[in-house]
């Protein structure tokens, strides 16, 4: 905790204290309604409280950006049917305070967005006003944040809503995204310049180098039978490779080469050395699919050959420790904790949650947590209903005590609620 209140140091904010006041069983310490934007230790927070604050404050963590951040912290996630702004305003109309930090234009920043979190926590009760509540809600890379924070400060928190969060942790996910790029090496090659399979060179950028060697095997209709391969040994629905995502409008399959490359480069620059590795793995495939690529042309017994005479790549075991140490989860809950994701999510896949439901029940946590699917391809590709309807049954499930049953997450609205992730694969 030392590490964290440190990162309290200057603040530099436009700040109007006024009558102390009671709101929803929060106490405020400045008149409402009230917005501010001021800097911790150099990183912007944006905060802003209504005049009708119920007491509750919901803290948002983005997800990781590769371009300059927005002039003001995002308060809350950009959702397919309207930007972040619409939400926000929806959010301060029912009552909630609201309270972001800026995210940096690095791809790796679980470790500063739960630093600069915590910070930015501490400072609002200090200063702005003594919550009731305090729920965490972040998408993607601030979901993992999210898990990271109610899992270490559970006193400081009451709830969570990771959304779109690798819950299996980092360093599984990099791994299988190793076997992504095994598989695309084996099909198509692995250019030089992008650094080896093991360990990325260093400044790599998805968009000057990497998209332009992927056009021609994307574009080309022969290779048909590649993109299958690499699907099927990555254990992906077509849909889930495929599809369109809703939110970056670009093909999973790209989503998941950008992971891939750029930012296991970033992950790898933070810390200090190559991290993914599969070291004793065996790559498989059933007759089923193998005789399937054989109507395809492909022979799926030589690629497999090739990838298995790949399969020892070890990682630096002090990068590994370093990601573990940021990126990884134990699975025990004090609070409770709602986690979101689409059923077709090719990103941050639905066995991620698999995994984490496995650790958390082995803590004997489970009543702690809830796993909600809404239906459809994407990463992070929910609707402010389908939000709004999850930050309604969290409030119910602080208020009763009761955990949120799934048939309550209707298909009507969007959701899965008898959707049953696949296990987690290694």
């Amino acid at each position: 905790m030392i590490e964290h209140l440190s990162r309290l140091g200057t603040v530099v904010a436009f700040l109007a204290i006024g009558v102390s006041a009671t709101a929803g069983d929060g106490i405020a310490r400045v008149s409402l309604p009230y917005k501010q934007v001021g800097s911790i230790d150099g990183v912007k927070f944006h905060i802003q409280a209504p005049a009708n604050w119920n007491g509750t404050l919901l803290v948002y963590m983005q997800g990781s950006k590769m371009s300059a951040p927005p002039a003001e912290p995002l308060l809350a996630p950009n959702v397919v049917d309207s930007p972040a702004v619409s939400l926000t305003s929806t959010l301060l109309a029912r009552g909630y305070a609201l309270a972001a930090s800026e995210i940096g234009v690095s791809d790796w920043q679980v470790k500063e967005t739960v630093q600069d979190t915590f910070a930015l926590t501490v400072y609002f009760r200090a200063t702005v006003g003594d919550p009731k509540r305090v729920i965490l809600w972040g998408s993607s890379m601030g979901g993992m944040s999210a898990l990271r924070l109610i899992e270490d400060y559970p006193k400081s928190y009451d709830a969570a809503i990771p959304m779109c969060a690798s819950g299996a942790g980092w360093t599984r996910r990099m791994d299988r995204n190793l076997d992504f790029a095994l598989a695309y090496a084996v099909v198509f090659g692995w250019p030089a310049e992008w650094g080896s399979l093991d360990d990325t060179r260093v400044g790599l950028n998805f968009a000057r180098d990497v998209y332009p060697k992927l056009a021609a095997p994307a574009a080309d209709g022969s290779n048909k039978g590649g993109w299958e391969f690499i699907r099927l040994v990555f254990g992906l629905p077509n849909d889930a490779l495929y599809g369109l995502d809703p939110m970056y409008k670009l093909p999973m399959w790209l989503m998941i080469m950008m992971t891939s490359t750029q930012l296991r480069e970033d992950t790898e620059f933070f810390a200090g050395g190559a991290f993914v590795q599969n070291a004793g793995r065996v790559y498989t495939l059933t007759s089923e699919e193998k005789a399937y690529l054989a109507t395809l042309g492909v022979d799926a017994e030589a690629l497999l050959a090739k990838m298995n005479a790949r399969a020892n790549i070890a990682g630096s075991p002090e990068a590994r420790d370093w990601v573990r140490k940021f990126g990884d989860y134990r699975g025990k809950l004090l609070r409770p904790v709602l986690m979101l994701k689409n059923t077709l999510d090719g990103q941050a896949e639905v066995r991620h949650d698999s995994y984490y439901k496995a650790q958390v029940e082995n803590w004997r946590s489970a009543d702690y947590l809830s796993q909600v699917f809404v239906s459809g391809v994407g990463h992070c590709a929910f609707t402010s209903g389908q939000l709004l309807i999850a930050l309604d049954a969290m409030d119910g499930w602080l208020n009763t005590g009761v955990k949120p049953a799934p048939a309550s997450f209707r298909s009507a609205d969007g959701f899965a609620p008898d959707f049953t992730p696949a296990p987690w694969r290694d």
